[in-house]
């Protein structure tokens, strides 16, 4: 099998951009081709803020507004664009559906779209070119076909967790380390973990895995360790494995469960905080070895590592 792993292009550059305003006119304008238009509905004073990342065909970002709004607005069909809901206390409506707790926001469609937004809502959103979502993906979804309506779509309870752990440790650890923007590993696995995600939220599978033979099962899990071995320094994602070996999300884990005894997403994690832990003992930055295997969240990092290890990750420098 020939691999083609996405970690062969990388963002050129990314920016960090943070904006508070007092005016929801100038609010409506801030991000960037959305070509928007704001009402206000109820009383008092408005605050609003923008927190935006920008690398080449990504755009992140993170919109508090602390008064009910008519939002209207249109983007290039050619672009898709998620919203997740981080933080909400009312229920909105979006082109004529009602936002319930595990729904996200589609607002690609060359319709444009209409949301009265609740008061006090902090909403996260992720826009890229439809061509480099499909690209990535490998396979077509009917989701990112064009022509599709802006609308509301359910997810999981545990979906919609991790995009809004996602956006928001993202966000905090590129407020508190900017300079990380500047590396081009820590882009590119920005980039990977922004388009698993999207496809994450995108996608329904519905694969059918009971039927696979031990031999195909086996298969499955020796060309997964074998990609791992051959592409051991770099950050490899769920998302990069199930594309480059072409098989489902279900399908990889039906064989890692049933052949090796923990599930791929335990697996993966174990072989990348062996890559952490390799990579301590050549530099002295614990911040540059987490983020170069995708771990971002510092926090939650040091206690995978000592659960793994028996030592914080400051400890195997100062053995070294």
């Amino acid at each position: 099998m020939t691999f083609n792993p996405a970690f062969c292009t990388e963002p050129a550059s990314a920016s960090l951009k943070q904006v508070q305003t007092r005016d929801f006119d100038e609010q409506a304008t801030l991000l960037t081709d959305w070509n928007q238009h704001y009402s206000q509905l109820t009383s008092g004073h408005f605050r609003g803020a923008i927190v935006e990342l920008f690398f080449d065909d990504v755009h992140l970002f993170s919109e508090f507004t602390n008064q009910a709004l008519l939002q209207k607005g249109q983007l290039d069909d050619d672009m898709i664009a998620l919203g997740i809901p981080l933080r909400q206390r009312g229920r909105g409506m979006f082109c004529g559906q009602t936002m319930q707790e595990n729904t996200i926001h589609l607002f690609s469609g060359d319709s444009g779209f209409e949301f009265y937004s609740p008061a006090q809502l902090t909403m996260g959103g992720i826009v890229m070119s439809r061509k480099a979502l499909l690209s990535w993906a490998g396979n077509s979804i009917p989701e990112m076909e064009p022509g599709q309506q802006a609308r509301l779509r359910s997810v999981s309870s545990a979906l919609m967790r991790q995009a809004c752990a996602f956006l928001f440790s993202l966000f905090d650890l590129c407020k508190q380390h900017p300079a990380l923007l500047q590396s081009g590993n820590f882009r590119r696995c920005l980039r990977d973990a922004t388009m698993g995600c999207a496809i994450d939220l995108l996608s329904n599978e519905n694969h059918r895995v009971g039927d696979l033979s031990l031999q195909r099962r086996w298969k499955i899990v020796q060309l997964a360790q074998a990609y791992l071995q051959e592409n051991q320094l770099e950050s490899v994602s769920i998302e990069m494995l199930c594309r480059d070996l072409g098989v489902s999300r279900r399908t990889l884990q039906y064989s890692f469960n049933d052949l090796v005894g923990v599930n791929p997403v335990a697996f993966l994690r174990a072989h990348r905080l062996n890559g952490v832990r390799h990579m301590l003992k050549s530099t002295n930055s614990v911040t540059e070895a987490a983020t170069s295997w995708g771990f971002w969240h510092f926090g939650h990092f040091s206690r995978e590592y000592k659960k793994l290890f028996g030592e914080l990750p400051s400890e195997t420098i100062r053995r070294r």
